[in-house]
């Protein structure tokens, strides 16, 4: 920074302190006048700079983000006008050094014949690139505290989003335990053996319920795999009136990932508000449409009122939203009801 200020202003500077501006003249001058000038200036406009910091940062210390606060605003022009007072100062002993080194011991002719004009414009300029500094720094420090205030809010989001997540997914786990105790109370008075798998089944379902609980996606391939044990458990409740069939290529199967207990929820949506028998038994598809996983199955619905905690379809809509911008879609079509839910990678 401090050297692209001084490529302005060196222009600026001999222009206002040289009487003669030909290419002779001006080359003449290239050393040590202009090289001592650049060096010269370069260091101070660097000090400036470091000045300009050193105060910002101790106001910041004393008074907080004062930079983005309108209440603490006359610090702010306090430090600036101390800033100028101090670095004027400094200009001042340098330009009168500089003029003695090079018009006494170099016995240098001066460029411009009315040197008090050419200071007094000198120091104009010094004055307006001494303001510009410290303006320059108080900005940068402005969009360094607005990017940090930016990623506090982005963090302060993201947590917020992972807090709903777990929420949504802590709410599948007494809902998966609660409906598959209602199936065992029903089929311990039919079949003490039975039921017995049926346990062995129902420990291995919930240890994976339980393994992906910290887990917000699971590949494709696991969830099926869940869900053959689940399958397991209605079949062995409604025997040869429920039927799953997977339509999925091994490479869909392997290459995918979606919620952990999605399948799972739909599957049991179905079975909760369909009716089914030997004769007409509910047949769940899965299959894959474009980028996403549909499930279906023909719409037979109880004639009875089915009761429903109200989680269900709408916990996966919820938690999809939280993961893409690629949205759920649920609805009839052609006797059929059908859910696409979108594959992640």
């Amino acid at each position: 920074m401090a050297a692209g200020l001084m490529l302005v202003y060196l222009p600026l500077g001999t222009y206002v302190s040289s009487d003669d501006r030909s290419w002779a003249a001006l080359s003449q001058r290239l050393f040590p006048d202009f090289v001592v000038q650049f060096i010269v200036s370069t260091a101070v406009t660097f000090l400036w700079i470091s000045l300009a910091e050193w105060m910002q940062q101790q106001l910041r210390r004393y008074f907080g983000d004062f930079n983005l606060r309108a209440g603490v605003l006359w610090s702010n022009l306090l430090a600036g006008l101390l800033f100028f007072i101090v670095s004027m100062a400094g200009i001042v002993l340098v330009l009168h050094i500089t003029e003695y080194l090079f018009y006494g011991p170099m016995a240098m002719q001066y460029p411009v014949g009315d040197l008090a004009h050419a200071r007094r414009a000198i120091y104009g300029q010094f004055a307006t690139l001494s303001l510009c500094v410290y303006v320059l720094i108080a900005n940068r420090n402005i969009m360094d505290d607005m990017e940090e205030v930016q990623v506090k809010a982005e963090q302060l989001e993201k947590e917020n989003l992972l807090s709903q997540f777990g929420a949504l997914k802590s709410q599948v786990n007494p809902h998966f335990l609660f409906n598959s105790l209602s199936i065992l109370s029903s089929l311990v008075r039919k079949d003490a053996d039975l039921s017995e798998q049926f346990i062995d089944r129902l420990s291995r379902a919930y240890r994976y319920i339980l393994e992906q609980r910290e887990t917000d996606v699971v590949p494709l391939a696991t969830e099926l795999e869940f869900l053959q044990s689940y399958t397991f458990l209605l079949q062995t409740r409604f025997e040869h009136k429920f039927e799953v069939q997977v339509n999925l290529d091994k490479a869909t199967v392997e290459s995918f990932h979606i919620p952990p207990l999605t399948l799972q929820i739909l599957v049991e949506n179905a079975v909760k508000h369909n009716r089914m028998s030997e004769r007409e038994p509910l047949l769940i598809t899965i299959g894959r449409e474009a980028e996403s996983l549909v499930v279906s199955n023909l719409c037979r619905p109880r004639g009875e009122e089915v009761a429903s905690t109200g989680l269900g379809l709408q916990n996966i809509i919820n938690r999809y939203a939280l993961l893409t911008n690629r949205s759920v879609w649920a609805g009839e079509k052609e006797d059929f009801f059908v859910v696409k839910i979108p594959l992640l990678t």
